[in-house]
């Protein structure tokens, strides 16, 4: 469990000092890319933060402006890799830690100390869990079943690349989700060079299947708008946000549906009728019977939309729905409320 990515802004304010001031200016409309020793790797200008993918090593750091034209000095970056030589495996699910991680480093590069962590507002966080499937085949498996389903707003990677990823709102600026095979990534950035790790713990990082979300700008404008604070942020908030997630697209969540009766018992929780229930009951088995596809089209859009809702409710996630069947994940080692948090949890091949 670890927070992947910050994205964090101060206000350009005098109080920064004329030295540090001067120094982010000539920097304005370029980002620009620091290595953990602080030296400057590449400057581009751009100020696509969404662009930058959350397994970049090293931190980032630009001049932005909101709509006031306030001008901010943004960070961003991985506090696991940053602390961890690039390999951003495992880390803290503590805002209080990840944070000034981040800030001291950038000010170290930036030759000047920078003001405490509570004083920066964020602008995207990517909250992270790794699940530890046994061995690959039972990650490509999953991944497989994610792949060949058609929930809402989902997104897969091209097959040429391998399959290797499957996304969820991957373009929004509010909540985006992500699930993939740790080993093949550790794999491909040890091929590029980009991070140093031995055999032994490319072989560990197998088992992982990642599932990852990102909470972005609009996300914690929401935040700011219902007087909340991401200061305030617990591992245990932080981890149910996630898990509210990831549950209601692949399953994991506490509701066990493993046959019909079960089934139409949880409608009747979640429903305000029985006749809706029951409606619902048999939205599913007709689902069932002749696909996701078809039985949408057999009746009126809100209708259908409304046999979902219950349906999630009750147990059935997104994907389930789409496949026609419930995914094995629940039968398999894929529990959403039991990631592992470090190198030793992982089972090794006997």
């Amino acid at each position: 469990m670890l927070i992947d990515w910050l994205t964090l802004r101060y206000p350009i304010t005098p109080e920064l000092g004329a030295h540090l001031h001067q120094k982010i200016i000539d920097s304005l409309g370029k980002i620009t890319k620091i290595s953990g020793s602080g030296e400057i790797l590449w400057e581009k200008v751009e100020l696509d933060w969404d662009a930058i993918r959350s397994d970049s090593s090293g931190l980032f750091w630009s001049i932005t402006a909101d709509e006031t034209s306030q001008r901010y000095l943004t960070i961003g970056g991985s506090p696991s890799s940053v602390i961890n030589q690039g390999v951003n495996v495992f880390g803290s699910l503590q805002v209080a830690l990840c944070a000034p991680v981040l800030i001291e480093h950038a000010g170290k590069a930036l030759g000047a100390i920078l003001p405490n962590w509570r004083l920066w507002q964020c602008r995207r966080m990517d909250i992270t869990m790794n699940y530890d499937l046994g061995n690959s085949a039972q990650v490509k498996q999953a991944l497989s079943m994610l792949l060949r389903t058609d929930a809402p707003r989902r997104r897969t990677n091209s097959d040429r690349r391998g399959g290797d990823t499957v996304y969820w709102n991957p373009s929004s600026d509010l909540q985006a989700g992500k699930a993939y095979h740790k080993g093949a990534h550790l794999r491909m950035q040890k091929r590029k060079g980009n991070i140093e790790i031995d055999e032994d713990t490319l072989t560990l990082s197998d088992n992982l299947l990642r599932l990852e979300l990102k909470l972005g700008s609009r996300w914690f404008r929401r935040l700011r708008d219902a007087k909340k604070d991401w200061r305030d942020f617990t591992a245990i908030q932080l981890f149910n946000i996630h898990n509210n997630f990831f549950s209601s697209l692949i399953g994991g969540a506490d509701v066990e549906v493993s046959d019909m009766g079960t089934l139409l018992q949880e409608l009747e929780k979640h429903s305000p009728t029985k006749g809706r229930a029951l409606a619902a009951h048999n939205c599913w088995a007709l689902i069932k019977t002749i696909g996701y596809t078809q039985t949408k089209a057999s009746m009126p859009r809100a209708t259908f939309a409304k046999h979902c809702q219950y349906l999630r409710a009750a147990g059935i996630s997104s994907a389930d729905l789409c496949a026609g069947v419930i995914i094995p994940f629940r039968k398999q080692t894929l529990v959403l409320g039991q990631p592992v948090t470090e190198w030793s949890e992982i089972r090794r091949a006997a």
